[in-house]
């Protein structure tokens, strides 16, 4: 799923009504290209790779001259640049690097083209709790803009150093609670943009965003707070809403899986004996027995039939423990009164997926989603740090939920209203694994349903905003499921010649041989296998409604609503936060 660039690498149903209006918007284009560089409709050229597309452009200076540009003036994002040296990018284009800092202390790198700029800009995003500067395209598998250097590439630590992905000691300042929560972002998009200009001569005629889990949580945040960032998004299993995901989800994960004494409950070596039984009971739900689940809700698996015989305990049954503690996975956190404390749990055939996350490993280090609520509890979930408090202390009832839920301001990107970004010209595309067991695919399911609620209703909002559903995909990648696809050649097509993308086609490998391919369709359209060919062939599918439309609307605590944005930062002496802006 990822393409290295450089650094290191890391229901209730419903009426179906409304389907054959999706299925006929499916052949809409939607609008133009957006941007504060552009003034003309679309460049020749084709934009998905098998043309030139924008023409290239040289650049105006020397790289090394770029160091010492004085950058202090760009609006609200004061910078430095430290170094600018020549070099060779993985892919073998030639390309001038900028290592710099923005105010206080975002550290961002910047690749410029040599000989290969084609007027395009696109910034990635990160995962966990960032912390570090890495170059990665997510969903970008054969994407040949990506691969020939079309692209000006930029990433940044959002806003602080972390001794790894899940370190969240950062919230012990407030400022780099707003850098990690919606600032950095947008302030490195201003930084490079002005690089670009400075460099080239000129300032992109398109920009994009990429990036999955927290970078999906990033993406979004700039179509909600800063339309006019970019004209193209692809947002993947986006940790939108990460007040609840980190404390909540996360910390469900590991409360749900422990026992009074401490100890795990359900191990790594269950795993593949529960994964094999949800699929003897759910995979050919479908229409087709082929090793993934199209989509979970289909199937109410009950892991009491894997109840191990009184007295026993092996590797191919559950304990009375176990499946109670496999029943709450899948079910997510509940409060006091039984209401869903986000909008959903693991979804049944992820299970494989759960070693490391759920489950500890073998070495007895804690599984990431302990870690990642503990961290965030410690610093991130309350008005000031508390770095004594642990799992146990964490009550799972109401007033314990709206007393954290007061820094969604900060940290959540679920606005569903994106009329600014739509305006702009702005076109956004979702997409997440039904596998995911990091981050529920329910979720994202959630936040699209409120944004086409919001937007005007399914038509209007495939116009600009799409959503894709990948089947036995774990997070960001991996999994059962064909995992390997490229998002940006059709997000330049979408922007930049009004072409909107029908479908996607996925692939899976084993040892870098491919062994399926698979269509995936704008949700909620289903790949339905044709009956003739190989199932493990992308030709061989067509798009159809799904036989049962399940309810989106998922009630939980929470909320998707607009005005809930603060902007924070120091005056006179003193931290204040202030309701935000709309975007205009």
């Amino acid at each position: 799923m990822r393409a290295r660039l450089w650094g290191r690498k890391p229901g209730r149903a419903v009426g179906l009504r409304a389907l054959p209006a999706l299925l006929a918007v499916l052949a809409l284009a939607g609008g133009g290209p957006a941007g504060p560089y552009t003034t003309v409709a679309a460049m020749p050229g084709a934009a998905d790779g098998s043309g030139s597309g924008p023409a290239v452009v040289l650049p105006k200076v020397d790289c090394a001259s770029l160091v010492g540009q004085d950058l202090s003036e760009t609006p609200g994002a004061a910078a430095v640049v430290g170094s600018a040296t020549a070099t060779t990018s993985p892919g073998g284009w030639a390309a001038c690097e900028v290592k710099g800092i923005a105010a206080p202390q975002i550290q961002f790198d910047v690749l410029l083209p040599t000989r290969t700029w084609r007027q395009r800009y696109l910034q990635t995003g990160c995962g966990a709790f960032c912390g570090s500067v890495d170059f990665f395209a997510d969903a970008a598998d054969g994407c040949v803009p990506l691969d020939r250097g079309d692209f000006v590439v930029a990433t940044n630590n959002e806003g602080h150093v972390g001794v790894s992905g899940f370190d969240a000691t950062f919230g012990a300042d407030p400022q780099l609670r707003v850098d990690f929560g919606y600032r950095a972002d947008h302030v490195v998009a201003l930084v490079a943009k002005r690089l670009i200009a400075l460099y080239y001569g000129q300032g992109p005629r398109y920009s994009y965003f990429d990036g999955c889990s927290q970078g999906g949580h990033q993406g979004l945040t700039e179509a909600q707070r800063y339309p006019h960032d970019f004209d193209g998004i692809v947002a993947g299993a986006p940790a939108s809403l990460l007040t609840s995901l980190i404390v909540w989800s996360a910390g469900w994960h590991a409360t749900a899986n422990t026992d009074a004494q401490g100890r795990p409950i359900l191990t790594a070596a269950k795993l593949p004996a529960l994964h094999a039984a949800v699929l003897r009971e759910c995979d050919a739900r479908d229409g087709l027995a082929d090793g993934q689940i199209d989509d979970p809700r289909a199937c109410s698996f009950d892991p009491r039939s894997l109840r191990c015989p009184s007295g026993t305990d092996t590797a191919t049954c559950l304990t009375d423990a176990q499946v109670d503690a496999v029943r709450k996975l899948y079910d997510g956190p509940r409060d006091e009164r039984g209401r869903r404390m986000y909008p959903g749990g693991e979804p049944v055939g992820s299970e494989a997926n759960w070693a490391r996350w759920v489950t500890p490993t073998a070495t007895g280090a804690p599984a990431v989603a302990e870690g990642n609520a503990t961290s965030a509890l410690k610093y991130l979930a309350y008005a000031s740090p508390r770095p004594s408090m642990t799992l146990r202390d964490l009550h799972y009832d109401s007033a314990t939920f709206y007393e954290i839920f007061q820094r969604a301001g900060i940290y959540d990107a679920s606005d569903p209203d994106l009329s600014a970004f739509r305006a702009a010209g702005g076109k956004l595309l979702l997409w997440h694994g039904w596998a995911d067991q990091a981050i529920s695919p329910y979720g994202t399911i959630a936040y699209y349903h409120a944004l086409t609620e919001r937007m005007g209703g399914v038509n209007a909002t495939q116009r600009f905003a799409r959503l894709f559903m990948l089947p036995g995909v774990a997070h960001c990648g991996d999994g059962q499921g064909p995992d390997a696809f490229d998002a940006i050649t059709p997000t330049l097509a979408w922007v930049e010649q009004g072409v909107a993308p029908d479908r996607l086609v996925a692939t899976k490998r084993q040892d870098d041989a491919v062994v399926r391919t698979r269509p995936v369709y704008p949700y909620p359209i289903v790949a339905r296998y044709d009956g003739s060919g190989s199932s493990d062939d992308a030709a061989n599918f067509t798009p159809a409604p799904p036989p049962v439309r399940y309810e989106d609307d998922i009630a939980w605590l929470g909320s998707f609503r607009s005005g809930y944005e603060q902007v924070c930062g120091w005056q006179d002496g003193r931290w204040t936060c202030t309701p935000a802006p709309p975007p205009s």
